[in-house]
């Protein structure tokens, strides 16, 4: 089946762009997947832009990855054949593991290998915790959904959005038992002040209450879906 990895990004001339090479190096290029790097670098970073640019081409299964994040490669080809059965979102994961900053330095360093135990700050479960970092669509519930909700800006809710409007189009996620890893990093700035983030809970506050398709604050025609075959 054709898959691609895309993966929303934007450089930072630091640690983050540390984690990106060391992944893109040791975990992506072995994979064998084509990884699709999907930047936006003008203002409030727009995680919903540099996804739907990213999936601009032609597909039929893509791999929403967080660049700071990986999963086991059996699970993730767990996901992506649950993700054809299905035809609906999957993650790769049922939970995140929060890696520690000493853990990931050594990680970073070559010191430890991906398949190795980890000193972790913390592990997310939660459902609404839990609703990026490895996920799969299929091209055909992209289209219906119309890619991801480009009015989030700056930090929060973009994730959560996409999930709701994909359970409402296509029934609810499935997810693949395992562990998503995720590399520590400084916490992003504002991430949970400021007027993007108040716009972006008012506007996840309205996906959060819709019960149909017709309730969803974006439909495909007011957001930027693809739709190469």
């Amino acid at each position: 089946m054709s898959a691609i990895v895309i993966v929303p990004y934007r450089p930072d001339r630091g640690h983050r762009d540390e984690l990106w090479s060391f992944l893109r190096d040791r975990y992506w290029e072995q994979s064998g997947y084509d990884v699709v790097l999907g930047e936006h670098l003008d203002g409030p970073f727009n995680r919903s832009k540099a996804l739907n640019q990213a999936a601009d081409r032609a597909w039929q299964y893509a791999i929403i990855a967080d660049s700071d994040t990986w999963v086991p490669a059996a699970n993730l080809h767990r996901a992506l054949l649950t993700a054809k059965i299905s035809q609906r979102l999957t993650a790769a994961f049922d939970s995140v593991v929060e890696i520690s900053q000493l853990c990931t330095r050594d990680i970073v360093a070559g010191r430890l290998s991906l398949e190795d135990s980890f000193a972790t700050d913390c592990v997310r479960r939660r459902d609404m915790e839990t609703q990026s970092s490895m996920l799969v669509v299929p091209r055909t519930l992209w289209d219906k959904v119309g890619g991801f909700d480009e009015n989030f800006e700056g930090w929060g809710g973009e994730d959560s959005a996409f999930w709701k409007a994909c359970t409402l189009h296509a029934g609810q996620p499935h997810r693949v038992a395992g562990n998503a890893y995720h590399l520590w990093h400084p916490p992003a700035n504002g991430k949970r002040t400021g007027p993007e983030y108040a716009k972006n809970l008012a506007l996840w506050r309205r996906y959060e209450s819709a019960q149909t398709i017709k309730d969803l604050p974006c439909t495909p025609s007011e957001s930027s879906p693809t739709s190469h075959e």
